[in-house]
């Protein structure tokens, strides 16, 4: 009977959560490399592949399963997730098949690992390969890799199902379609150059040294946002379609970051929920909306990160003082800087509303649209209390998100 199954389960077991046990993970370890009759790295291989396969149909997608094992991990583990995620999407043809995000989070895992992104030829199995490439063919290599294996294993079995955003790869045609609800825009398009524009604006928020510039470019950002969502709604005369996009937010402060993509999502009529456990937040909104929340929020998370390492009380702090002070600053940002949105946003939208008697009516149904998914996908949901925050570090972070007129 082959023996490679049963270790694998029991090491995938035994190398991730509150029963993680290093001592049986070296036991598995030199028993999968004793395991040559078997061809133990072309069952590791599959084991792989197939955990990814059912982790997708799960309701996951490839960025989140890299994230998962990019927060617990070491470098070499994550390189072999992102390594083993390509390695599936070649043998499924998700180039060919996969809807355009799903194609966009691959080239990011591209840009991000490109070690991996040199596909190896695959024979006799994916690992194998990689392990003939890494040219560290010795024992040593060979238990790191199988290591790393396990790891991954452990850690993605424990995933629970996720709420489906698009379709599973089960459900993906043979060759993809154009997608009719986000055509890909020339370069010299209006909706090309208002993005550009606004991009530009961000880009300027991001690298400029004072604040008050910052403030002003980020608060024309928003309205040039609102106009843009507007007469994409005006346009398709109501009729926008909903759709939902994960961010991963990550260490440090990562609920803190949550809170201003909430205070962001907000002012854009975007609904978001923070899941604290994988450190992932959903967007649900029209297309246009959710584009602007996402630039939008990488933008101000650059700002308010700046900002607090500018502050000259935090960099008194020291240690948890200085952790404290943080988390409590970038809380106080975030609600500081969404109510600032909110008037830009609503003095956009009341001239709108002043030349338009079809807005107000349009933007109703376009939130019961979106209320309507986001409850699907979230039937069950619950709010969480906020943390004991640091009352220097409170006022520090609402004074740098107010300092500036914006006007």
């Amino acid at each position: 009977m082959n023996p490679v199954p049963g270790l694998l389960r029991r090491g995938a077991d035994a190398s991730f959560g509150r029963d993680k046990d290093l001592r049986t993970v070296d036991e598995v370890t030199d028993r999968l490399i004793a395991s040559e009759e078997y061809d133990a790295l072309a069952l590791g291989s599959l084991a792989l592949t197939n955990m990814i396969q059912t982790m997708y149909e799960g309701g996951w997608q490839p960025l989140d399963l890299l994230h998962i094992v990019r927060r617990g991990s070491t470098v070499a583990v994550s390189s072999l997730a992102a390594a083993a995620i390509l390695h599936q999407s070649d043998l499924t043809n998700a180039a060919e098949r996969a809807p355009e995000s799903w194609i966009e989070q691959l080239s990011e895992i591209c840009t991000a690992y490109p070690k991996a992104a040199s596909r190896v030829d695959a024979s006799p199995s994916f690992l194998a390969a990689l392990l003939s490439a890494s040219g560290k063919s010795d024992y040593i290599g060979a238990s790191d890799q199988w290591t790393a294996v396990l790891s991954l294993l452990g850690q993605w079995q424990r995933l629970p199902r996720w709420p489906k955003i698009g379709p599973f790869p089960s459900q993906w045609p043979n060759r993809r379609m154009q997608s009719s609800s986000r055509p890909a825009a020339p370069a010299e398009s209006p909706n090309a150059k208002v993005l550009s524009r606004i991009r530009g604006l961000l880009a300027k928020a991001d690298a400029t040294d004072f604040e008050e510039e910052a403030d002003t470019l980020t608060a024309k950002a928003q309205e040039l946002m609102t106009r843009y969502s507007i007469d994409s709604l005006l346009l398709t005369e109501g009729n926008v379609d909903v759709e939902s996009r994960r961010l991963h937010v990550d260490n440090p402060h990562a609920p803190a970051k949550a809170q201003l993509l909430h205070a962001v999502s907000t002012v854009n009529r975007v609904k978001s929920i923070w899941d604290p456990e994988f450190a992932i937040a959903t967007l649900v909104g029209s297309p246009v909306d959710v584009e602007n929340t996402e630039i939008l929020f990488t933008s101000l998370l650059i700002q308010a990160t700046r900002a607090l390492s500018r502050s000259p009380k935090a960099k008194r702090r020291k240690g948890s003082a200085s952790a404290a002070f943080g988390k409590a600053f970038l809380f106080a940002y975030a609600v500081r800087i969404g109510e600032r949105l909110a008037d830009a946003d609503a003095d956009t939208l009341d001239v709108a509303a002043e030349r338009s008697g079809d807005l107000l009516p349009m933007l109703a149904a376009q939130t019961v649209a979106v209320e309507e998914e986001f409850d699907r996908l979230f039937p069950r949901v619950r709010t969480m209390r906020g943390p004991r925050l640091d009352a220097e570090g409170w006022e520090s972070g609402h004074a740098a998100a107010d300092e500036a007129q914006l006007h």
